[in-house]
């Protein structure tokens, strides 16, 4: 099945969204010193938290003209909807992290766009092209170019204690994780609005709706990434 799209206007309140190890190890019971090691690569995991209303078109005359996916009195209605669609982890949805939709400087979306230098798989940097002593991605920034989000983590060079800014050179390197799941091409545009990466529900009773009637009441669904 294709992915689905997040539906537009559908937006949560509170996000929780970040990146799980897996990490193994044993501890000592004489010293408990404690060995610990990878097990596989990490993976995102979310949770997004909806106020949700069940609206009706009569209810007054700023909802006469119909449901709008974008307001918040009819989402438990199109809540319902996705929550079907999701199939209790069958179906795949794509979503970014809310909070921080877009770079956090603006100078960073300014044109022309940001090219990139080949990578492979299993790298955890990346060198970008940007005109010279243009501002980059920032630390804490988000992404994409192989199907999932990645967090940069450093920038060289720097402009003050988080940004980037290209050299005489026109180059900017990005250290971030999770390390590339797939190879990057060279001169492919840089990914960094709305970095989604590919979610499932983790639970079959994600449905679960109970409120009081007439009262808006939370939605609370938790996601966990499907791993490449």
């Amino acid at each position: 099945m294709p992915d689905i799209a997040w539906p537009d206007g559908l937006s949560p309140y509170k996000v929780m969204f970040y990146l799980q190890p897996h990490v193994g190890g044993q501890e000592s019971p004489l010293t408990r010193t404690r060995k610990t090691y990878g097990l596989s690569a990490p993976r995102w995991v979310a949770r997004l938290t909806f106020k949700a209303g069940h609206g009706y078109d009569d209810d007054g005359l700023s909802c006469r003209f119909g449901p709008r996916a974008d307001d918040a009195m009819f989402f438990a209605a199109r809540l319902d909807a996705l929550i079907a669609q999701l199939k209790g982890g069958l179906q795949v949805i794509r979503f970014h992290d809310f909070r921080r939709p877009r770079p956090q400087s603006y100078l960073t979306l300014y044109s022309p766009a940001m090219t990139v230098n080949a990578a492979s798989a299993g790298d955890n940097s990346i060198v970008i092209n940007r005109e010279p002593g243009a501002v980059g991605p920032s630390i804490g920034d988000y992404i994409g170019g192989d199907g999932r989000p990645h967090l940069v983590t450093d920038v060289s060079p720097k402009l003050g204690s988080m940004m980037s800014k290209a050299g005489p050179d026109g180059k900017i390197t990005l250290t971030f994780e999770p390390p590339l799941s797939a190879d990057i091409d060279q001169d492919a545009e840089l990914e960094i609005e709305r970095v989604t990466a590919p979610f499932e529900l983790t639970s079959e009773d994600a449905g679960q709706n109970e409120g009081e009637i007439g009262a808006p009441i939370d939605y609370v669904l938790e996601f966990s990434e499907k791993m490449p």
